[in-house]
């Protein structure tokens, strides 16, 4: 899981680490180099006043006099040379970049980012926080590369805060009106809506909920043939019809049987819709108005790219999406189109799905996606 991106955030961020320490290198290095061919300031002596002859006083306490004087001195030029070690050590040791320098610098991870299909609204957050670490404050220099990779964490961290949604919460409310809750899965062509019914449908099982499959996917050939056949591998019967393609009468005649046969839950499929074609978004419509769904589940392929933004906002449009899942995570080597759905849909994210088999459906975990980026 987002091995590639995980790469190469790696390398990057050593490749940052050194540029900026070359650049404080360099910076000490003509400070030093100012520093040798400035002309020592001539100090102006001290006249020591002659004593006038009528308030003359003993020799001893005129020595004493010149001694103190001589220290003085000593102790200011010495004052002066551990204040300019004080600052190139700080210079040394500390760095604080210019806004310059950090724009070419931070291009070098802006590359990458773009490369893993990373959003320009969440590049711009990524950039917004490394400013203020290396910008605002000086920071060590052997603490450089620690300092980027905890920016790089908190950051991701936040992106990927989102609301939560409580489906237990969800399901128990409707038991207690005795009626059935019912769960609405959309999504574009191929994005794994069926066998992710399927997961869904035994996760809740093993929880202890009486589910009901709805193959609602009437468009697809066979579409609700594979619903039937995952059903029967996790063992939860699925309501179908082949006689017909009205996808809205499944999924009505689903729920009527889930609330005759005291089912807790309907899992529907739906058949996979392109969100530009204003006709099958239409028919989507249909579907939720006629069967008013209690949660509306979007199936984003993290595999799809930038793509999934869009898909995001224009089914969310058509119909309010109420949580995400991603599929296809495990094999998603760059990583950056969840980044950015996850961040500019601000949808909770239910499940991710992660393997071919029935059992593979994780709860959604921030610290983990974090540990395969190597944060």
């Amino acid at each position: 899981m987002f091995n590639f991106l995980k790469e190469k955030l790696k390398s990057v961020i050593d490749k940052i680490s050194k540029k900026t320490e070359k650049e404080i290198v360099e910076e000490v290095k003509e400070e030093i180099k100012e520093q040798k061919i400035k002309r020592p300031e001539k100090r102006e002596k001290k006249e020591v006043q002659k004593p006038k002859i009528k308030e003359k006083k003993p020799e001893k306490e005129i020595k004493e006099e010149i001694k103190e004087e001589k220290i003085e001195i000593k102790e200011e030029v010495k004052e002066k040379k551990k204040s300019f070690f004080e600052k190139l050590t700080e210079k040394v040791t500390t760095t604080k970049l210019p806004e310059k320098k950090f724009d070419e610098i931070f291009s070098d991870l802006e590359i990458v980012l773009l490369e893993n299909n990373v959003a320009v609204e969440v590049i711009d957050k990524i950039k917004e926080a490394l400013k203020k670490e290396l910008l605002e404050k000086p920071i060590l220099r052997s603490k450089i590369e620690d300092t980027i990779k905890k920016t790089l964490s908190s950051t991701i961290k936040e992106i990927l805060d989102v609301p939560k949604l409580n489906l237990d919460a969800i399901i128990k409310k409707c038991k207690q009106k005795n009626i059935p809750c019912v769960f609405l899965i959309i999504g574009y062509n191929g994005a794994g809506k069926s066998i992710t019914c399927a997961k869904l449908a035994l996760k809740l099982k093993k929880k202890g909920y009486k589910p009901l499959l709805a193959a609602g996917d009437t468009f697809r050939s066979a579409g609700d043939i594979q619903l039937v056949e995952y059903g029967k591998m996790v063992d939860v019967p699925v309501v179908y019809n082949p006689d017909t393609k009205d996808s809205c009468a499944v999924i009505f005649d689903a729920i009527q049987q889930a609330k005759s046969q005291h089912f807790d839950l309907v899992i529907a499929d739906t058949s996979g819709r392109i969100h530009s074609n204003i006709n099958l978004m239409d028919e989507l419509k249909k579907i939720a108005r006629v069967n008013n769904p209690d949660v509306t589940i979007l199936i984003l392929d993290s595999l799809t790219g930038s793509d999934v933004i869009q898909q995001m906002q224009e089914f969310d449009k058509a119909i309010a999406v109420d949580g995400v899942i991603f599929t296809k995570v495990d094999a998603d080597e760059k990583g950056g189109a969840f980044l950015s759905a996850v961040y500019t849909g601000k949808k909770p994210v239910l499940y991710i799905g992660c393997g071919q088999l029935l059992s593979d459906l994780k709860e959604f975990n921030v610290d983990e996606i974090l540990k395969n980026l190597g944060l």
